[in-house]
Protein backbone atom coordinates (compact mmCIF):
# COMPACT_ATOMS: atom_id res chain seq x y z
CA UNK A 1 0.00 0.00 0.00
CA UNK A 2 1.53 3.37 -0.91
CA UNK A 3 0.50 6.59 0.57
CA UNK A 4 -0.39 9.50 -1.85
CA UNK A 5 2.10 12.54 -1.95
CA UNK A 6 -0.41 14.72 -1.00
CA UNK A 7 -1.62 12.84 1.89
CA UNK A 8 1.97 12.40 3.69
CA UNK A 9 2.52 16.50 2.68
CA UNK A 10 0.02 17.45 4.61
CA UNK A 11 0.68 14.18 7.86
CA UNK A 12 4.46 15.97 7.95
CA UNK A 13 2.94 19.68 8.04
CA UNK A 14 0.56 18.69 10.80
CA UNK A 15 2.84 17.19 13.01
CA UNK A 16 5.52 20.49 12.42
CA UNK A 17 2.69 22.36 13.44
CA UNK A 18 1.78 20.67 16.29
CA UNK A 19 5.54 20.31 17.40
CA UNK A 20 5.87 23.97 17.15
CA UNK A 21 3.41 24.34 19.54
CA UNK A 22 4.98 22.51 22.05
CA UNK A 23 6.53 25.03 24.21
CA UNK A 24 10.21 26.04 24.77
CA UNK A 25 12.20 23.73 22.47
CA UNK A 26 15.62 23.47 23.33
CA UNK A 27 17.08 23.78 20.04
CA UNK A 28 15.58 27.36 19.10
CA UNK A 29 17.66 30.35 20.83
CA UNK A 30 16.20 32.19 23.91
CA UNK A 31 14.22 35.08 23.48
CA UNK A 32 15.22 38.31 25.49
CA UNK A 33 13.58 37.90 29.12
CA UNK A 34 13.68 40.96 31.29
CA UNK A 35 13.94 41.61 35.22
CA UNK A 36 11.17 43.97 36.43
CA UNK A 37 12.17 46.03 39.67
CA UNK A 38 10.02 48.02 41.05
CA UNK A 39 9.80 50.53 44.14
CA UNK A 40 13.42 51.99 45.93
CA UNK A 41 16.17 50.17 45.03
CA UNK A 42 18.71 51.03 47.77
CA UNK A 43 21.83 49.14 48.23
CA UNK A 44 23.37 47.65 51.08
CA UNK A 45 25.67 50.58 51.95
CA UNK A 46 23.01 52.85 51.93
CA UNK A 47 21.11 51.21 54.54
CA UNK A 48 24.21 50.75 56.24
CA UNK A 49 24.47 54.36 56.95
CA UNK A 50 21.48 55.21 58.16
CA UNK A 51 21.48 55.44 62.31
CA UNK A 52 19.48 55.90 64.83
CA UNK A 53 19.26 59.48 66.03
CA UNK A 54 19.89 60.88 62.43
CA UNK A 55 17.68 63.95 61.22
CA UNK A 56 14.64 63.08 58.85
CA UNK A 57 16.35 65.46 56.51
CA UNK A 58 19.39 63.15 56.70
CA UNK A 59 17.66 59.96 56.34
CA UNK A 60 16.00 61.84 53.12
CA UNK A 61 18.74 62.84 51.17
CA UNK A 62 20.62 59.78 51.85
CA UNK A 63 17.68 57.04 50.43
CA UNK A 64 14.87 59.60 48.62
CA UNK A 65 11.96 59.91 48.87
CA UNK A 66 9.80 56.87 50.78
CA UNK A 67 7.12 54.98 48.37
CA UNK A 68 4.69 55.60 50.89
CA UNK A 69 4.28 58.81 52.74
CA UNK A 70 0.68 59.58 53.91
CA UNK A 71 -0.58 61.46 56.98
CA UNK A 72 -2.06 58.43 58.88
CA UNK A 73 1.66 57.52 59.07
CA UNK A 74 3.80 60.83 59.32
CA UNK A 75 6.08 58.93 62.28
CA UNK A 76 7.26 56.15 59.83
CA UNK A 77 8.32 55.98 56.00
CA UNK A 78 8.36 52.70 53.80
CA UNK A 79 10.53 51.89 51.31
CA UNK A 80 9.84 48.79 48.74
CA UNK A 81 11.13 47.15 46.23
CA UNK A 82 10.52 44.02 44.63
CA UNK A 83 12.39 42.49 41.88
CA UNK A 84 11.23 39.40 39.58
CA UNK A 85 13.96 37.71 37.22
CA UNK A 86 12.23 36.34 34.11
CA UNK A 87 11.14 32.69 35.28
CA UNK A 88 11.78 33.22 38.38
CA UNK A 89 10.24 34.23 42.11
CA UNK A 90 9.20 37.72 43.30
CA UNK A 91 11.75 38.76 45.52
CA UNK A 92 10.77 41.61 48.29
CA UNK A 93 12.67 43.58 50.29
CA UNK A 94 11.21 46.12 52.94
CA UNK A 95 12.51 49.00 54.66
CA UNK A 96 10.48 50.82 57.81
CA UNK A 97 11.76 54.01 59.34
CA UNK A 98 10.07 54.99 62.62
CA UNK A 99 10.78 58.68 63.41
CA UNK A 100 10.01 61.11 66.75
CA UNK A 101 10.42 64.49 67.48
CA UNK A 102 11.90 64.56 63.56
CA UNK A 103 15.20 61.85 64.15
CA UNK A 104 15.12 58.49 63.48
CA UNK A 105 13.89 56.50 66.45
CA UNK A 106 13.92 52.32 64.93
CA UNK A 107 14.87 50.66 61.77
CA UNK A 108 12.84 47.34 60.84
CA UNK A 109 14.01 45.40 57.60
CA UNK A 110 12.66 42.24 56.36
CA UNK A 111 15.13 39.36 54.81
CA UNK A 112 14.82 38.73 51.55
CA UNK A 113 11.55 37.23 50.97
CA UNK A 114 10.43 35.22 47.80
CA UNK A 115 7.04 35.74 47.16
CA UNK A 116 6.18 33.12 44.70
CA UNK A 117 7.23 29.31 43.36
CA UNK A 118 7.87 28.67 39.88
CA UNK A 119 6.96 25.14 38.97
CA UNK A 120 9.52 23.28 37.22
CA UNK A 121 7.78 22.16 34.22
CA UNK A 122 9.63 20.93 31.58
CA UNK A 123 8.37 19.40 27.80
CA UNK A 124 8.55 15.97 26.85
CA UNK A 125 11.38 16.37 24.64
CA UNK A 126 13.46 18.38 27.41
CA UNK A 127 12.60 14.98 29.68
CA UNK A 128 14.19 12.56 26.67
CA UNK A 129 17.09 15.03 25.88
CA UNK A 130 18.24 16.51 29.15
CA UNK A 131 19.62 19.88 27.36
CA UNK A 132 22.22 22.33 29.50
CA UNK A 133 20.78 25.34 29.15
CA UNK A 134 23.71 26.78 31.78
CA UNK A 135 25.53 28.07 28.38
CA UNK A 136 22.25 29.59 27.39
CA UNK A 137 21.08 31.08 31.04
CA UNK A 138 21.18 34.75 31.45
Amino acid sequence: MEIPVKTLAVLLISISSLAACGGDPFWLPRAHKITIQQGNLLSESQIGQVTVGMPRTDVRSLLGAPVTNTTFHDKRWDYYYTSTPAGQPTQAKRLSLYFEDELLEKVDRSADDISGKIENRRPWWERLFAPNRSANAS
